[in-house]
C-alpha cells in the first residue's frame, strides 16, 4: 500500500478578521505610546472616564426614576438612590483623579518593594546572587515608582508599543501572501 502524504489545510482568514487585527495594533500601539510617555496623565485620564461614566449612569438612573413617577405614578427609590448614589460617586473619582493616581502608584511601588525584600531574603537564605540582584532592582523600581512617574505602566508601554509592532508586522507579511 502506498502512503498518502496528508495536506494542512489551513484556516482562511476573512478580511473582517484581518481589518480587526490591524486596528486593534494600531489601537495598542497608540495607548502603549500614551502609556510610555505619559503614565500618569494617561491613568489620570482613565479615573475621569471611569468617573464620567459613573456619573452619566447615575443621571440616566435619575432619569429613570422621575421618568417612571411621571408616568406610572410610582416611586421606585432604588433608581433614585442608585442614581444619586452614582452621581457623587462618579464625582468624587474626577475631583480625586490626581490622588487616585498617586495611590495607585504608592500601592503599586510597595508591592513592588516587598516582593524585591522576599527576593532578597531568598537570595541570601539559598545564596542565590542572581535572585538577590533582581530583589535589589526590585527594590529600586518600587522607590521610583513611589517618588517618581508610574514606571510601571511606562513598562506596559513600552511592551504594548513592542506587541503591537510585532502584529502589523505579521499582519503585513500575511497580506502579501
Amino acid at each position: 500500500m502506498k502512503a498518502e502524504k496528508a495536506k494542512l489545510i489551513k484556516p482562511k482568514k476573512n478580511r473582517e478578521e484581518n481589518s480587526y487585527q490591524w486596528i486593534s495594533s494600531v489601537i495598542m500601539f497608540i495607548i502603549g505610546v500614551i502609556l510610555f510617555t505619559n503614565s500618569s496623565k494617561a491613568v489620570i485620564f482613565v479615573c475621569y472616564f471611569i468617573g464620567a461614566s459613573v456619573f452619566l449612569i447615575g443621571c440616566y438612573n435619575f432619569y429613570k426614576y422621575y421618568q417612571i413617577k411621571k408616568e406610572l405614578n410610582y416611586e421606585n427609590t432604588t433608581n433614585l438612590i442608585l442614581g444619586v448614589t452614582a452621581i457623587v460617586m462618579g464625582m468624587i473619582i474626577i475631583l480625586l483623579a490626581s490622588a487616585i493616581e498617586t495611590f495607585l502608584r504608592f500601592i503599586i511601588g510597595i508591592i513592588l518593594i516587598i516582593n524585591g525584600l522576599s527576593k532578597i531574603k531568598y537570595g541570601i537564605d539559598f545564596r542565590n546572587y542572581i535572585t538577590m540582584t533582581i530583589g535589589i532592582i526590585l527594590i529600586g523600581t518600587g522607590l521610583y515608582t513611589i517618588l517618581a512617574e508610574n514606571l510601571v505602566f511606562a513598562f506596559i508601554g513600552f511592551f504594548l508599543i513592542i506587541s503591537s509592532i510585532m502584529d502589523l508586522l505579521k499582519y503585513f507579511k500575511t497580506q502579501k501572501k
